[in-house]
């Protein structure tokens, strides 16, 4: 017996980007974490990921500002008319901020605090892989 997937779907304060969660984890059950760094604090991000699931953004590339900060490991996805932070992805896989999407099933839960200054960028990178979902881009000219 396969477990039902919901999709959710959100977007920035703008529209600019957009994007879809596939997951079979109900919310109530969903880690919903606040990672401690300066940049998700002063986001008030609150973010998702399952590695069995499925992340889509879709975006016009020259919407959106690829951020980079710290460890340089990863692209912080902000769309650049209206500030939002959506996402933090690596090569095929992403973390979902829900407050920046918007997607109230998540983001009105409250999340755990996750600290993350300890790990080596071999660690990082191990468990991103291992933690996050499953990512496809769609980008548009």
């Amino acid at each position: 017996m396969s477990l039902a997937v919901s999709v959710y779907g959100g977007a920035c304060h703008c529209g600019g980007v957009t994007a879809r969660f596939e997951t079979a984890i109900a919310p109530d059950a969903m880690d919903v974490r606040a990672d401690q760094c300066g940049f998700c604090r002063g986001h008030g991000a609150k973010t998702v990921s399952d590695p069995a699931g499925r992340l889509v953004l879709a975006f016009r590339e020259a919407a959106v500002e690829r951020y980079r900060f710290g460890t340089r490991s990863s692209d912080f996805i902000v769309c650049r008319a209206c500030g939002a932070y959506m996402a933090a992805i690596i090569e095929g896989y992403g973390v979902l901020n829900v407050v920046g999407a918007d997607i109230r099933a998540f983001a009105d839960r409250p999340a755990r605090p996750v600290d993350y200054d300890d790990e080596t960028a071999a660690m990082r990178l191990a468990r991103r892989r291992e933690r996050w979902t499953p990512l496809t881009l769609e980008i548009a000219a």
